[in-house]
């Protein structure tokens, strides 16, 4: 909505799991598209898989007001004769702003190839960029879906063999907001499949100083994932693995600039044809709203003398006025102010620390990486060994049976699996994880050089 005094942007990160084996994919995704409302500016959606639900959803969105998308194609796909084009990375992007740019980078580490049923490697996990031009300038808008956790009711910690791996992309993330952004505001959306204390979301909150759109202007965590409202999740271990980051580059005192208003957990339901009350994902999403607005009114508990917008005066059609909490929030000058900020030394030893945690964890993937490349490096000879002795019991004559020719091709073609998996795939996510280890590795170099200068500047002071 645009009014005479503020720009107001409305957007939501919701995942939609519309795989196409997925239980009532079709009745959700018309019921995903039924719920796109009039009052939201961009819609960030995450599973789209399949052309048949994607194309549904933006004609409905269309309809709605939504006059641009961007679809980030470049998948593999499932490995069914569908055509090309049927499958995509899921991730789609709905807008009433146009779209004058997109940019893909797909990760280094995206899962296995060999897993069909996790759907990672197939969908060329990564993160997308689109510059969205509204009418207070252009903003940077990102959507990622990082690797899923298949741990026993996707638990954080032990048994999540792919941790690894999503501290990859959070580090790869990282890199590409940092050397594509360039607006005033920046959003980065999606499922990160992390809890909010993860080393996942530390790297770029850390790294890149992006905030938590909902803790900032809530109390608690919030969950998006296994609530007891959500059949399709309710079990599993609740957490929120939904976000919506943004950054705020503040300008000079008196202009107008960027604000987040408000965040909450989108919750969506229908009733399905069984007259059952059936949420649309079993994924809540993250919904977040941003003014562009001149400075506004000091007003917290922490400073006296303003008066505190109700709630109810904000909703009113005819109000100018903004809401403003309970501190710490973004949304307020005052706290912002006596917020103290990390001294450059202090900010970058922290920054190393940070870097230094995703080293040592790519390092303890590589490792693990190498294990089972052995392994399966060992079980080829195995398979190899087996169809010789058998090849050679039968050439000897000891075995006349037609079968021996069935097992010899069998153990052939099982050691040459195997072989494949070692020496390509396996070998590739070991020179992966080597890579950026060593990459991490030359932003600690920087980090070092930054510390001992400043240790020099102020010995010489």
């Amino acid at each position: 909505m645009l009014c005479a005094e503020r720009l107001c942007i409305n957007l939501t990160s919701p995942k939609a799991t519309c795989l196409p084996v997925a239980p009532q994919v079709s009745e959700r995704a018309a019921e995903i598209a039924s719920a796109i409302s009039n009052d939201l500016e961009l819609v960030v959606l995450q599973e789209i898989w399949h052309i048949r639900e994607r194309n549904l959803i933006i004609a409905r969105a269309q309809e709605a007001g939504f006059e641009y998308y961007h679809y980030f194609n470049p998948a593999v796909g499932f490995p069914f004769p569908l055509g090309p084009d049927s499958f995509g990375t899921g991730l789609l992007v709905l807008s009433k702003f146009p779209i004058s740019g997109a940019l893909y980078h797909s990760f280094s580490l995206s899962g296995r190839p060999y897993a069909l049923h996790e759907a990672d490697f197939v969908a060329n996990k990564g993160v997308g960029l689109l510059r969205v031009e509204t009418p207070a300038g252009q903003i940077d808008v990102y959507v990622t879906h990082l690797l899923a956790n298949y741990n026993a009711g996707g638990k954080p910690g032990p048994g999540d063999f792919y941790q690894w791996h999503r501290t990859g992309q959070s580090f790869e993330l990282t890199q590409f907001i940092k050397a594509t952004n360039r607006n005033k505001l920046t959003v980065v959306c999606g499922d990160f499949n992390s809890s909010p204390d993860c080393l996942e979301l530390r790297v770029p909150r850390q790294l890149l100083q992006l905030r938590d759109a909902f803790t900032d202007t809530n109390d608690s965590d919030g969950l998006t994932f296994a609530t007891p409202d959500n059949k399709y999740s309710h079990g599993d271990h609740p957490m929120r693995m939904d976000y919506v980051l943004y950054k705020i580059d503040k300008q000079p005192k008196g202009e107008s600039d960027w604000h987040l208003v408000k965040s909450s957990i989108f919750k969506g339901f229908f009733t399905d044809a069984h007259g059952e009350k059936t949420p649309l994902s079993d994924h809540f999403g993250v919904r977040a709203e941003f003014v562009f607005s001149e400075p506004r009114p000091h007003a917290c508990e922490q400073q006296e003398g303003y008066d505190v917008v109700s709630t109810d005066e904000v909703d009113s059609p005819n109000t100018t006025k903004f809401a403003e909490r309970s501190c710490p929030t973004t949304t307020c000058p005052h706290c912002e102010e006596q917020e103290p900020e990390l001294s450059p030394d202090d900010k970058a030893a922290t920054d190393a620390a940070c870097l230094h945690e995703v080293q040592d964890r790519l390092l303890v993937g590589r490792s693990e990486a190498i294990v089972a490349r052995q392994s399966r490096l060992s079980r080829s000879v195995a398979f190899f060994v087996a169809a010789f002795s058998v090849f050679a019991v039968h050439m000897l004559s000891l075995l006349e049976s037609n079968w021996s020719w069935v097992a010899v091709l069998a153990f052939g073609m099982a050691g040459l699996t195997e072989y494949v998996l070692a020496f390509y795939f396996l070998t590739f996510e070991c020179s992966t994880f080597t890579e950026l280890a060593n990459e991490v590795q030359l932003h600690l170099n920087l980090h070092t050089e930054q510390i001992k200068e400043m240790i020099h500047a102020k010995a010489a002071m």
